[in-house]
């Protein structure tokens, strides 16, 4: 969590204005992969498109099948440390958040490092997650 903060304070200085609800869409983000809470990280609403590696991307799914998939992706990983790179708005409506995930695989020593890309659509003065990229 501490790299959230950090990242996140890292933003701030780059002129990311602190009431934006952008960083605190990312912010959410990145605690909600931290705590694998997948369900509160695609919530309730609308479709999310999921591009894992070694498989096909993803049409858009329903929240609930979004959240399943992501739960069987990352199934026995335990999240070392969930930092966000950047955020940055695509345009007024549309944004990005890429956010380096270090994780261990369940039974060994073995630290791994994954880009997540996390896109985000305007909803009102927030922002909702409409997609979600892991590189290999």
């Amino acid at each position: 969590m501490t790299g959230v903060l950090i990242a996140a304070l890292w933003l701030l200085g780059a002129g990311v204005r602190q009431g934006d609800s952008l960083l605190v869409s990312a912010q959410r983000a990145a605690a909600q992969w931290t705590r694998h809470d997948f369900d509160g990280l695609v919530g309730s609403g609308e479709a999310v498109m999921v591009h894992l590696p070694g498989a096909e991307p993803s049409s858009a799914l329903r929240s609930t099948q979004a959240a399943a998939l992501l739960k069987s992706f990352a199934e026995g990983d335990r999240e070392l440390e969930v930092t966000i790179v950047v955020a940055r708005k695509v345009d007024p409506d549309r944004a990005y958040v890429e956010v380096q995930r270090v994780y261990q695989v369940a039974g060994t020593d073995v630290r791994r490092s994954q880009a997540l890309y996390f896109g985000f659509r305007r909803s009102g003065a927030s922002y909702r997650l409409v997609e979600v990229r892991a590189l290999p």
